[in-house]
């Protein structure tokens, strides 16, 4: 199962509950005037190539269209950023119990942070209805707790 966080650039500078409800409504049609979008537009390629400059060893992947994935180096972790023209999805797996997963959402963390620093992105957890500005590690502490209560559940016995 696969856990994910999506990355979005406010045009105000604040995401707002209500801006995640247009995007939800909205956000995969095509035929939106830019001046209802209330995040940014992208460029997935310059986004990929910052994202190297603080990480060279992602692996950057052609993804549909002008999309573009980069896969963390230790295929075993499944951690992606997937930047498409409004923002990023990170996508990481559900882990239980253990070191692995403050591993990973530590990894998470810091690509989370450095994307709010360098590009000011805000992030949504969809799992946890939160929403952040990227210095909440309350978040990722909720994170690492949901993953801890949902994986056994959903393991077999």
């Amino acid at each position: 199962m696969i856990y994910e966080i999506h990355l979005y650039v406010p045009k105000t500078g604040t995401l707002t509950p209500s801006m995640l409800e247009w995007l939800f409504e909205n956000g995969q049609s095509s035929d939106q005037p830019e001046q209802f979008w209330p995040v940014r537009k992208i460029r997935p390629k310059a986004l990929a190539r910052l994202m190297l400059r603080l990480d060279n060893t992602l692996v950057p992947l052609e993804g549909p269209g002008n999309d573009v994935e980069l896969h963390y180096p230790n295929g075993e972790l499944g951690i992606v950023l997937y930047a498409h023209d409004r923002g990023v999805i990170l996508f990481f797996p559900y882990m239980a119990y253990g070191i692995y997963s403050r591993l990973v959402l530590g990894i998470c963390y810091t690509y989370i942070r450095y994307l709010y620093d360098a590009a000011g992105f805000w992030s949504f957890d969809p799992q946890l209805n939160v929403l952040s500005y990227a210095d909440d590690y309350q978040s990722l502490e909720d994170t690492a707790l949901l993953m801890d209560r949902i994986m056994p559940k959903l393991l077999p016995e």
